[in-house]
């Protein structure tokens, strides 16, 4: 259900979210009513103010660290795509400074690989939260050509060193990818922010129905749907709509890593 909501247009997706938490406000507020009675004695009232404080509290703190927490996955994903995008353009221009004809193949190997994590990778981090085994292939393949080059000239191996650690590192950027696309809403918090609009909602009963208080209930309740479609919308860094782009890699493709690409793997 979920993941129908999310797949809508991000300003659909959004309203559903919000309605729903509306109508839980909403239906647990009435809900205590029904069951407690209407008596609202300055006592409860009272009473009841301090219970809403404290769960609100801590119902917005859950909300804060759990939102803080899917914006540096993101974020995290996205220095990760870019640092592997700049890897990839660092690699292969020194691929031709150590010899143009030599390291075609390495290259080409190399521009296969931005060009597969562009156009399929990333839908299938998105889809299946797996990595691309054609991407890997293409990978391998450079790696594979790389260890070949000889260091004949303190330039070359320079160079060579410089390439193998480049190629080394876009493995582990690739498992940082993967990692954050396994991240994820943990079910424990959807738990505890659902219960959290359930209690503070439910603990007003003791005020009137009235147009304004009905009216700050769901302000209250939109606000915590809002935040909730949030992080489920930032739980994997490449899925819309809170999806992380890879400009990085688009970029390098602009220039002669794409011509050596052409239009695919």
């Amino acid at each position: 259900m979920v993941s129908l909501l999310l797949s809508l247009p991000a300003i659909f997706s959004a309203l559903a979210f919000v309605a729903a938490t509306i109508a839980l406000a909403l239906g647990s507020y009435l809900g205590m009513r029904a069951i407690f009675g209407h008596h609202g004695d300055s006592e409860r009232r009272e009473l009841a103010g301090s219970v809403i404080f404290r769960v609100s509290a801590l119902h917005g703190l859950i909300l804060a660290l759990v939102f803080a927490q899917e914006i540096a996955n993101e974020t995290e994903a996205d220095n990760a795509a870019s640092h592997e995008a700049r890897l990839v353009a660092d690699t292969f221009y020194d691929l031709e400074r150590y010899d143009r004809e030599t390291t075609l193949q390495i290259r080409t190997a190399l521009a296969h690989y931005a060009r597969q994590v562009t156009d399929v990778e990333w839908r299938l981090l998105a889809d299946e939260r797996q990595l691309d085994s054609a991407a890997w292939a293409h990978w391998n393949a450079a790696y594979e050509g790389a260890l070949t080059l000889h260091g004949d000239t303190p330039r070359h191996e320079v160079l060579r060193d410089n390439i193998l650690r480049n190629i080394r590192e876009i493995s582990s950027l690739r498992r940082t990818r993967e990692t954050a696309a396994f991240h994820g809403a943990e079910p424990l918090f959807l738990i505890a922010a659902l219960v959290g609009v359930v209690l503070t909602s439910a603990a007003y009963f003791t005020f009137e129905p009235t147009r304004l208080n009905i009216l700050l209930l769901s302000i209250f309740a939109s606000y915590s749907g809002l935040i909730i479609y949030f992080i489920i919308a930032f739980s994997n860094p490449f899925h819309a709509p809170g999806m992380a782009s890879p400009v990085g890699f688009e970029r390098i493709l602009e220039g002669g890593i794409g011509q050596l690409a052409g239009g695919g793997g």
